[in-house]
């Protein structure tokens, strides 16, 4: 195919991010990046202007979670990806996006569930009075 080759693509990443990934990073490039939410969404954002891609078939869902990781519910903890799937963006699939002009990976047709992220509030309002009763009778203790 004519275009834009793999060399290019990580000529990109290494521009934009300030570093070079190795051969295995490159099987996996949000998560050698460790991009989440908008920095994800920024990075192939430049990546399709960069390149001319269409990325209307793109789904974010199945390549990265939506926020970072300071804001999600349970943080330090990570929740899990949805659907319990994580596909990642290699640099093969951006060297063929970047040489058909869209984005290359069909998607299966999945329903979300209804999120439990209401389940945060309990436990917040029940968990920090228990912790704060259990660290104040430590201290009174010693």
């Amino acid at each position: 195919m004519n275009g834009p080759g793999r060399e290019d693509i990580v000529m990109f990443i290494e521009r934009r991010t300030g570093r070079r990934l190795t051969a295995l990073q490159q099987a996996d490039v949000l998560a050698a990046l460790d991009l989440d939410g908008d920095a994800a969404q920024g990075f192939m954002a430049a990546f399709a202007a960069e390149f001319a891609v269409d990325l209307t078939g793109y789904e974010p869902r199945f390549h990265h979670r939506d926020e970072g990781r300071a804001v999600r519910p349970g943080w330090p903890i990570a929740p899990p990806h949805l659907f319990g799937v994580r596909l990642p963006v290699s640099v093969s699939t951006m060297t063929q996006a970047a040489q058909t002009g869209r984005w290359p990976v069909i998607y299966p047709v999945l329903t979300a569930a209804r999120s439990r992220q209401w389940l945060n509030a309990p436990l917040i309002l029940i968990g920090l009075p228990v912790l704060a009763a259990v660290v104040i009778a430590l201290v009174r203790m010693f």
